[in-house]
């Protein structure tokens, strides 16, 4: 009697305890979704902005997502750190900017419009932007972003790490030789490489010349920005690049590169001297993300027209739709239903006067990608639609760009790729000789089980599907070529899979201007007419509980916002999709690599 009194205590405290945690998460939602007044703007403040590790394009405006994403206060988006600088611009309270930069992951066309949007900032406002860093340190792309500021600062003894670029490709060929699994590319594309890690142990010569005249472009930028911001030849550039590795931030001090090695205490002494307070004064710094909640009219820029221009920020592998309960389902794709609840919002809207589609995709399903292409198209012919490109669009990505009116790509943005793969594993080995699985079937059709992991597919079966290949490629051209006013020789001599930057992709006539997310607005407003307008972003974020109520589960949402910070979570989904669609062949319009330029 007593042990079972015992197990009834136990559970009723138990129980209690669970709704306590309960109604204090409850509580926590309703804080931090309720609205925030406008905050309060101290006279003779200084924005203070951080970057760090890989900067988003977008922020969501989900507190509860907010939460669970990593940065502080001070993180920026491109979103909001372009927002902030053109409202501090116009802000009389603003004095000028602190912009603390670490070890920054970014793509190189990010810190390019970041880059930009600072460079717009002094030359509109005539304030300053200092920019900083902690106990992490510089790496190249923070100091690129860095270049573009006044000053630049580092504390005693920290790290800069500035040892130049370099490409690595992983090749799987041995790895599944010895674990028994065959892989059957078909390529169509001297230059579609997207297989050759499963078939290869080193880059192709055609690899090797793409990659190359790729990053050209990279290191370029890199280097002149330098070379410019400090007075140097790019030659001095080259040869620092090519020198032992050397760390101490100390060194480039010495050489100009940093103009003063200070702690936290004198840099705040310095841009208290620099606004005209005492040094007993309190420094008011304003955090980015609490100034993005400061109204535009209250900058002082008046109130936002009627009109606007709607952007449509796209990211991740181009899939077909995909279960809820996925591991890695939702967020990271490209999808049709997803798109279109987007693309209808903006051409329904009648203060929509223009379309900006922000795509940043290495591509996927070429049937998806058709689908969106022609969602695209149908677009245009109401509104004017413009692509712009983000750090990479190619392949697929490039498919669905290429439905607009016109083509925006940075010059380090990653595009072209025009070209088609399939793949088929044969794993009979792995799992019948190794693992020792055994099957057998009942084959009531030839070819029925052609797709099968366990089968080596016949020579007639591979035409079947070298034939669907190539006719998908034809496709693929034809639709550049009609997009582009060229022939279908011309895009052939440029397709092929080939990847080009921005910058090359532009001389061979497969984008129409060399510029960002900015550009690409102003040629939307110039093909709208149009000379004042304001900005609507889509899609709207969904909340919480907006996400439960469309019939999501609770793990799932929590599966999403999680998994954003896990490191390769787009490539995670694809590689779960394509490793579990054995049974349905598919034409992939995707790139050889994720690249990642450090």
């Amino acid at each position: 009697m007593l042990d079972f009194i015992k197990q009834v205590f136990a559970s009723a405290i138990g129980f209690i305890v669970v709704c306590l945690f309960f109604f204090l998460f409850i509580f926590i939602l309703i804080v931090m979704t309720s609205s925030d007044p406008e905050p309060t703007v101290k006279e003779q403040s200084v924005l203070h902005v951080k970057a760090s590790g890989v900067i988003p394009e977008r922020e969501s405006s989900d507190p509860f997502e907010q939460f669970f994403s990593p940065g502080g206060p001070t993180s920026a988006s491109l979103q909001n750190f372009e927002q902030n600088l053109k409202k501090a611009a116009a802000d009389d309270r603003i004095e000028g900017i602190l912009l603390e930069i670490d070890f920054v992951t970014s793509p190189w066309p990010t810190l390019q419009h970041m880059r930009r949007s600072m460079e717009r900032f002094r030359e509109d406002s005539g304030k300053f932007i200092y920019a900083t860093t902690n106990d992490l340190g510089f790496n190249e792309q923070g100091y690129y972003l860095a270049t573009a500021a006044d000053s630049i600062f580092a504390p005693p003894f920290t790290m800069m790490q500035m040892d130049g670029f370099v490409i690595e490709g992983t090749f799987l060929k041995n790895m599944l030789e010895k674990v028994g699994v065959e892989a059957t590319v078909i390529h169509k594309g001297a230059y579609k490489s997207a297989g050759d890690s499963f078939q290869r142990t080193e880059f192709s010569e055609a690899d090797r010349e793409q990659l190359t005249a790729i990053f050209e472009d990279f290191v370029d930028e890199f280097e002149s920005a330098i070379a410019s911001r400090n007075g140097m030849s790019r030659q001095d550039v080259t040869d620092m690049l090519n020198q032992p590795p050397r760390l101490n931030v100390e060194y480039y001090a010495e050489r100009g590169l940093i103009d003063a090695i200070v702690s936290e205490k004198e840099l705040q002494k310095r841009i208290k001297s620099r606004i005209g307070l005492d040094d007993d004064a309190d420094l008011a710094l304003v955090p980015n993300r609490r100034y993005a909640r400061v109204t535009e009219r209250s900058a002082g820029l008046g109130r936002a027209p009627r009109e606007s221009i709607a952007v449509i920020y796209t990211s991740g592998a181009i899939m077909p739709e995909m279960d809820e309960g996925l591991p890695f389902g939702g967020d990271a794709t490209i999808t049709v239903s997803g798109f279109k609840r987007s693309l209808d919002r903006a051409v329904d809207d009648d203060n929509v006067k223009a379309i900006v589609v922000r795509i940043d995709s290495p591509g996927g399903s070429g049937s998806t990608s058709e689908a969106i292409w022609q969602m695209m198209r149908d677009a245009s012919e109401k509104k004017p639609v413009i692509t712009s490109m983000g750090s990479v669009a190619a392949s697929g990505g490039y498919y669905v760009g290429m439905g607009a009116d016109a083509i925006v790509a940075d010059r380090t943005t990653i595009t072209g790729s025009i070209g088609v793969i399939g793949i088929s594993f044969n794993a009979e080995e792995l799992l019948q000789d190794k693992i020792g699985i055994d099957y057998d079937e009942i084959r009531f059709h030839e070819h029925a089980n052609w797709l099968s992991p366990t089968k080596e597919i016949t020579p007639e079966q591979l035409q079947a599907f070298e034939y669907f290949i190539d006719s998908f490629y034809d496709v693929f051209v034809n639709r550049v070529a009609e997009s582009r006013g060229m022939t279908y020789e011309q895009v052939h001599a440029v397709a092929q899979g080939r990847v080009w930057s921005g910058e090359d992709a532009y001389e061979v006539g497969l984008i129409d201007y060399v510029g960002g997310l900015d550009k690409a607005i102003e040629v939307a407003a110039e093909r709208a007419g149009l000379e004042e307008y304001s900005i609507r972003e889509l899609p709207r974020d969904r909340t919480f509980f907006e996400q439960l109520a469309a019939g999501m589960s609770e793990v799932s949402v929590v599966q999403r916002l999680i998994g954003k910070s896990v490191p390769q979570y787009n490539e995670l989904q694809m590689i779960h999709y394509m490793a579990t669609q054995h049974s349905r062949p598919q034409a992939w319009t995707l790139m050889p690599y994720m690249i990642e330029v450090k």
